[in-house]
């Protein structure tokens, strides 16, 4: 099932793209008018053309994503106590190329997951660490992240020895699962969990659905939740709304496997 999810997700992804949906029903309709249908590739062709200003003119993604960010309050560093363990999500490596022809590490735009995560290994200097991603790109299978960070740990201030690595995961779920296997946390530790905010509600929901409780760090912030009316920005409100359409469909689909126990996870209540 496991295997099955993750193949069909990467084959699938163009289609759950908004801008990638686009380019293939603009292509549609084009074709549509020299098939000798040209009312519905006409109509087709407007449709498409009406989001495609909307949503390059109005940040669409901007207010979507912002609903994903704001879900999870950031804890106050001031009185925060001092957690047991901090567990970092993958993601924010790319390019593993660069790593072997180079020698330097290459970061993504989810950079402040390792920048942030790095922040809180010096502020908590007892806590265990832990970087918990393999690789969710079907063709680099052989090239987990969690391997690609290693020779530069060091750099980012973490003493040799402290950084514990799981590198088998391909995704949030797999990230979840093995890191508890691996590590084993044993009930009543405090763990940090630092991801992206938009990613933060879906991560939520799997690490409680493993049994895990964690505590919600959320970093890499992409919008500031109060947006202009009219933006106009079509690369920035494109890729804002991919992200948000991503999340919500990943927070769909998990629900729906049973590997989160709600659709829109949330802070629990108070005890």
């Amino acid at each position: 099932m496991d295997d099955l999810l993750f193949y069909t997700s990467k084959t699938l992804k163009v289609f759950t793209q908004p801008d990638a949906l686009l380019v293939l029903l603009f292509i549609l309709g084009t074709a549509l008018l020299w098939l000798r249908r040209p009312r519905t590739g006409r109509l087709l062709l407007t449709a498409c053309t009406i989001v495609l200003f909307a949503v390059s003119a109005f940040p669409v993604g901007a207010w979507w994503i912002g609903v994903l960010e704001s879900r999870f309050p950031r804890p106050d560093l001031a009185t925060l106590a001092p957690p047991d363990g901090i567990i970092v999500l993958g993601g924010s490596l790319s390019n593993p190329g660069v790593v072997q022809r180079y020698g330097a590490i290459s970061l993504n735009e989810r950079a402040e997951r390792i920048v942030e995560f790095a922040m809180l290994a010096r502020r908590f200097p007892d806590a265990r660490l832990v970087f918990t991603g393999g690789s969710g790109d079907l063709r680099q299978q052989a090239q987990p992240e969690a391997e690609r960070l290693k020779p530069f740990t060091a750099g980012l201030g973490i003493a040799p020895g402290r950084m514990e690595y799981e590198e088998r995961s391909r995704n949030t779920w797999e990230n979840a699962l093995f890191s508890k296997a691996q590590i084993q946390p044993q009930p009543g530790e405090r763990w940090l969990l630092v991801t992206s905010a938009a990613h933060m509600p879906r991560s939520v929901g799997i690490f409680r659905q493993v049994g895990w409780p964690v505590i919600p760090f959320p970093v890499d912030y992409e919008s500031d939740g109060t947006p202009p009316l009219f933006w106009f920005d079509p690369v920035v409100n494109w890729y804002m709304v991919n992200i948000a359409a991503h999340e919500t469909i990943g927070l769909i689909v998990y629900y729906l496997t049973g590997r989160s126990a709600s659709l829109f996870p949330g802070p629990e209540p108070a005890s």
